[in-house]
């Protein structure tokens, strides 16, 4: 499972780069340890709220200064979606959401505050749910930007940005509906139903038709030719969501020392508040040609050799015989 420290570390990347185009540097800045690398943690790295329309929630995050200086730090909210199918975090930051489905305004802006070197400060983000917001998930994040405390009204020095992901369930008229948009095996990252030998990859891709973000769970079976089970095999162990018009990839790999034939893989997930279930199958060969060749070629060189062999034994039987054969006829002629 991939520890929020690493999470966060690769949201903090994303996001840095991100904002690298936006910020201009003073001459000369770029040699100034307050643009030296930077960085900060956030806990939790991901909320899930369950609200009612009207309703106010506080939110604790726990804001880290893992570096060795002092910083200081500003917040802002954003609307966030899915950037491709793994699930990355793609940052809506010119987002023209309706009201309605945004949570930009939902969430009350947080003081400056700094911290010194490695040490940590807990803030509380209200979060409130107005009467008129859309039944459904609702998703943003609440990123934190640290700089020189001496540099906070100068709008430089960005050393670091991170944030924490706060995924929102309004409820109401909650429509939970996904369905497989494909299930198949692969190798090298391409599609493929023919290996030569393990590992075998199996990628299972769940497209959300929903309003609310779902988390599917569940295993694949792997069978021979004959039926028998070779493995049963978990798929997104973490339980990661797919947010409502996306498709996210889910992967699981299998290896074992020899295989051969045709086998058969059947995916069963479950997800939703009432256990919604989604199955499919898939099939692939596993021909080990190589050594296969190779035991064909040592096959034909037995039966070569065999037949040498047999050749060379019949020959020697025929001529022993012959020479009897005429030993015999000698003698009979002698005693004539």
């Amino acid at each position: 499972m991939v520890s929020k420290r690493f999470f966060i570390i690769v949201f903090s990347l994303i996001t840095a780069i991100g904002f690298g185009s936006l910020i201009t540097l003073p001459a000369g800045a770029e040699s100034a340890s307050v643009n030296a690398a930077q960085g900060l943690e956030i806990s939790p790295a991901l909320v899930e709220l369950n609200a009612e329309k009207g309703k106010t929630y506080n939110i604790q995050l726990t804001v880290t200064n893992v570096t060795s200086s002092d910083l200081a730090y500003s917040s802002s909210v954003d609307d966030f979606n899915s950037k491709d199918e793994s699930g990355t975090p793609h940052i809506l930051l010119d987002s023209t959401l309706p009201a309605t489905a945004s949570i930009k305004s939902w969430v009350s802006t947080l003081a400056t505050f700094s911290l010194k070197a490695h040490k940590s400060q807990m803030v509380v983000a209200q979060v409130k749910i107005p009467n008129d917001a859309e039944p459904g998930g609702h998703y943003g994040v609440v990123r934190f930007s640290g700089h020189a405390p001496e540099l906070e009204d100068s709008g430089v020095g960005l050393s670091a940005s991170a944030g924490a992901l706060v995924l929102i369930r309004v409820s109401g008229a909650i429509t939970e509906q996904a369905s497989v948009a494909s299930f198949f095996t692969a190798r090298n990252n391409n599609q493929s139903s023919l290996f030569e030998q393990s590992p075998i990859t199996f990628v299972a891709r769940v497209k959300n038709e929903g309003n609310i973000h779902v988390k599917p769970v569940g295993s694949i079976e792997l069978r021979d030719m004959f039926g028998g089970l070779v493995s049963t095999m978990p798929i997104n162990e973490e339980k990661s969501n797919v947010l409502p018009d996306s498709t996210r990839r889910f992967e699981t790999t299998f290896n074992k020392n020899w295989m051969i034939g045709r086998y058969s893989a059947s995916l069963t997930l479950g997800y939703g508040t009432t256990g919604q279930a989604l199955t499919a199958t898939t099939s692939f060969w596993v021909i080990p040609y190589k050594v296969i060749l190779v035991a064909l070629l040592a096959l034909v060189t037995l039966v070569f050799i065999a037949t040498k062999a047999i050749k060379a034994y019949n020959g020697h039987i025929i001529a022993k015989s012959k020479n009897e054969n005429n030993k015999h006829n000698k003698k009979h002629a002698k005693k004539v």
